[in-house]
């Protein structure tokens, strides 16, 4: 068993710290923390880290992509702030499950401007009054000639307000059992224009986290995942067992930053004499704080390490995701601790680690419903129908 980045992945990983220490936080830093990106900085953000083949880690080679795998998506995820590894995940993630579940005039057609830096993308899949059951979801795909007309809502659509392509996952109708026959489809905003809606969240503020309206969008009926008519889960299950591996490294980037800033704090602040980090109780909270970090990625790097072997990390991915949101937000609230008052103050990060991370740790599913994935996997038995 090797606990260990092969050469090429730390010369990477590497190359990502330098990029982002040199560029991306300062670029990050020169706009308001409170508000979303706007489009330039985006495509500043996208210029910078293209060479990089972030946006083409688990893209097949042959439409485009990088060869990074999904432990290099990982990687990424670990090194580069949200805010601007949102836009690079969005996009990679939207070219793969194109190359799932799309036609091969799609394939052709869409991924080389994603993978060519020309478009950005996103996904919408859960609605208002639909989270974690998407068989539920509301959102119509209607056939009327040779174009499907889409009626519904999407929310929690990151990167959604700056994408020049939505996968929308739309119903078809019931079949004949009742159900959902729920679909993937490609919507080009340009020609087919939607309403966007930035929502105002506690954290990760520069982020484009939205809510997207679709009346009557009209998108060619070419434009349909045939790949994943009907089956929509196919496409999203498979790039979600190494998708939430990899959010869970995102979470786990804020834990590394709280951790980091509470060590400094400990070591710098004096009480009695002495530096707060001769004390016991501030020794446990950061000997707890560095375990949970290490335990968070060594589950994560081991669901995305299976995955680039082509197994099926069906109960090691929810572990991952959920273990290392849990942890996250166990350390960024002991980071605001060691702190003291001073943690709950705009004069120290730790208050923004703390808001971003009650924010990071939903995306792609909640802890809980990866504790249920985890627990039938185990026992066989759903918790939910």
């Amino acid at each position: 068993m090797n606990f260990d980045f092969t050469d090429e992945q730390k010369m990477f990983k590497s190359a990502l710290e330098r990029v982002v220490r040199e560029k991306i936080e300062p670029l990050l830093a020169s706009y308001p923390e409170d508000q979303p990106l706007p489009r330039d900085a985006c495509v500043k953000i996208r210029e910078t880290l293209l060479p990089l083949g972030i946006h083409g880690s688990r893209v097949p080679v042959e439409y485009g992509g990088s060869g990074l795998g999904a432990v290099g998506l990982g990687i990424a995820a670990e090194t580069i702030p949200y805010e601007a590894f949102e836009l690079l995940m969005c996009m990679e993630v939207v070219a793969l499950r194109i190359c799932m579940g799309g036609s091969e005039e799609m394939k052709r057609k869409y991924v080389p401007k994603i993978m060519n830096g020309e478009k950005f993308a996103a996904s919408g899949t859960s609605e208002p009054d639909v989270g974690s059951d998407p068989r539920g979801i509301r959102t119509r795909a209607v056939l009327k000639g040779d174009r499907y007309i889409l009626n519904g809502t999407k929310i929690w659509v990151s990167a959604g307000s700056v994408a020049d392509y939505l996968l929308i996952v739309a119903s078809m109708g019931k079949d004949e059992k009742g159900g959902n026959i729920i679909t993937p489809f490609l919507v080009d905003v340009k020609e087919s224009p939607v309403v966007v809606k930035n929502l105002d969240l506690m954290g990760i503020r520069q982020s484009h986290i939205c809510e997207v309206f679709l009346e009557d969008v009209s998108v060619p009926k070419e434009n349909i995942f045939i790949g994943a008519k009907g089956h929509a889960h196919r496409i999203l299950t498979g790039s979600w067992l190494s998708q939430r591996p990899v959010v869970g490294l995102c979470n786990i980037r804020l834990a590394q930053k709280a951790y980091a800033a509470a060590l400094k704090y400990s070591l710098q602040r004096h009480q009695f004499g002495k530096p707060i980090a001769s004390f016991q109780l501030v020794q446990n909270m950061l000997v707890e704080m560095r375990t949970l970090i290490d335990c968070s990625q060594l589950l994560c790097y081991r669901a995305l390490t299976m995955f680039d072997e082509g197994k099926r990390p069906d109960v090691e991915s929810s572990m991952a995701k959920y273990y290392a949101c849990e942890a996250a937000l166990r350390v960024t609230s002991l980071a605001v601790q060691v702190h003291g008052a001073f943690g709950i103050t705009k004069e120290f990060p730790v208050e923004k680690y703390y808001r971003d991370e009650r924010v990071l740790s939903f995306p792609d599913g909640t802890i809980d419903i990866q504790k249920l994935i985890v627990g039938r996997e185990l026992t066989g038995i759903r918790a939910f129908s």
